[in-house]
């Protein structure tokens, strides 16, 4: 008997809990009806553009409905509408207590639009309610509408004033110092600070934003925006480019103007390989790359002197707008041409210059990228320059944890079948999860090349391999597996 007892007891204690467990109903407290405003009167307030019943002027505008002599009141000195072009806008004075002693008269600006029931303007876009001369309606709003409307109610003397504004869409115009500079071009020289201003205009006022090749300018370096200011501290070649303003109100299409800057400075000068091999009796090529505006001449150098055209030598360039290409070709090199070469590029603003060297050597080693393989196998491939046979080619590597490098030889080893002088390399290496490091570097018959430029590869782990704890899923939520559970615990300890 005493084990049924338990049993019972464990049986009304889940039964108490477990409503306690239920997720409550929502609910939501119910609010009486507020679409109209009851004031202390008993009037009931709408919006007054709703119909021509629901305006703001009391039925005591009906003389029928004014039977005692009350002064008339104004609800408001002044207000504003706001309309869109092309809609109607309806002007109400807000008035109480108009009777038949009483005259209603209309102004724009000073002009005098209607006295009570007689419509003065010539304007047929303007004409007053049928139903009520409180309310002045306008058809096919334009620009020219916008201004102050007044209310004028006799003998009292009472106005009331109405501000009308008349939507616009957003024109815009870039300014520099004060200057129009809209669709124009503007220069400037390296190291300036530049600032232009997007000064837009409409109603709503505009929001403004700018750009350059569809990409904001938050993301250009160098470069932000302050208040609508586009604010260059230090110009740099780079920043030589179209800028975009745009202006938007939600109101017709965005206005958008734009302006070219353009960048003086000194040429940029980089070598297309610092290193470039050879062999005796061959031709080499060395190239340079360079930037210059406004235009500059190339010069090649050798011990600081400029190297005579025609016969060894001979110089030729290339012009794609400010990206250029100069080329020096030494023929039927010799050991005592070897060496470094300087490209020199000047310009009225100042020179430029780059070094590359001529050697027998091996050209330091291209990296090509890696493929991650299975097992944390990484496939590397290099391309290595060199017109002599490579005798053999190292791969260094190691965890950047680590501070020992480790070497391998490569997998695979061929002459690229279309260019003669290049060479395919391959690396196969197990790396555990994790930063690696790796270079290269090989060699010919002449001797060992310049180590390439550490390459950074990452390991992932395997996407079977997974941390954390173990979770049980019951599904149910996790307070109520918990009492579910003590409550079991419970019952077994007392029967």
């Amino acid at each position: 008997m005493e084990f049924w007892k338990y049993a019972l007891l464990c049986s009304l204690f889940v039964g108490l809990i477990a409503p306690g467990l239920a997720k409550p109903a929502d609910s939501k407290d119910q609010s009486p009806d507020d679409d109209a405003y009851v004031n202390d009167d008993g009037d009931e307030y709408n919006n007054a553009y709703d119909d021509e019943e629901n305006t703001s002027v009391d039925k005591s505008l009906n003389t029928e409905y004014n039977s005692v002599a009350l002064e008339p009141v104004l609800e408001l000195q002044e207000t504003e509408v706001e309309v869109k072009p092309g809609e109607q806008a309806r002007v109400v004075c807000r008035a109480k207590n108009l009777s038949k002693s009483t005259v209603l008269m209309w102004y724009f600006g000073d002009n005098l639009v209607s006295m009570g029931t007689n419509l003065l303007s010539s304007n047929d876009r303007i004409h007053l309610d049928p139903n009520n001369v409180a309310i002045l309606i306008i058809d096919k709003v334009q620009q020219s509408d916008e201004g102050y409307y007044t209310c004028k109610i006799l003998p009292q003397e009472l106005t009331m004033k109405t501000k009308l504004t008349v939507s616009r869409s957003p024109t815009v115009r870039i300014l520099d110092n004060g200057r129009d500079v809209s669709g124009g071009s503007m220069t400037y020289r390296e190291g300036d600070k530049i600032t232009l201003q997007c000064r837009p205009s409409g109603n709503p006022e505009p929001t403004v934003t700018w750009s350059s090749q569809g990409v904001r300018l938050e993301r250009v370096n160098g470069v932000h925006v302050d208040q609508g200011k586009l604010v260059i501290e230090r110009a740099e070649h780079h920043h030589a480019r179209v800028y975009q303003c745009l202006a938007d109100n939600s109101i017709g299409k965005p206005a958008h103007e734009s302006v070219t800057i353009n960048i003086h400075y000194t040429p940029k000068v980089t070598a297309h390989h610092h290193e470039v091999n050879t062999g005796e009796g061959y031709d080499a090529e060395l190239s340079c790359n360079f930037k210059s505006d406004p235009a500059g001449r190339s010069t090649w150098l050798r011990d600081l002197a400029p190297l005579p055209e025609g016969g060894k030598y001979r110089v030729t360039q290339e012009a794609h707008g400010h990206h250029n290409k100069t080329t020096l070709l030494v023929r039927k090199v010799q050991k005592s041409d070897l060496g470094m070469y300087q490209c020199q590029v000047e310009n009225r603003l100042g020179r430029g210059a780059s070094n590359v060297s001529l050697i027998y050597e091996p050209e330091p080693a291209h990296f090509d990228g890696y493929e991650l393989q299975t097992a944390h196998l990484v496939l590397l491939n290099w391309t290595v320059r060199s017109v002599q046979p490579l005798s053999e080619v190292l791969l260094y590597y190691q965890k950047s944890s680590d501070k020992q490098w480790t070497s391998v030889k490569p997998v695979g080893q061929n002459e690229h079948k279309d260019h003669s002088g290049v060479w395919l390399i391959q690396h196969r290496v197990q790396l555990s999860p994790g930063t690696w490091h790796a270079r290269v570097k090989s060699r010919n018959t002449e001797g060992w090349s310049k180590y390439s430029e550490s390459q950074i590869i990452n390991v992932p782990m395997n996407s079977t391999e997974t941390s954390g704890s173990w979770t049980l899923n019951t599904g149910f939520p996790s307070n109520l597996a918990t009492i579910l559970v003590a409550s079991l615990l419970f019952c077994v300890r007392w029967t």
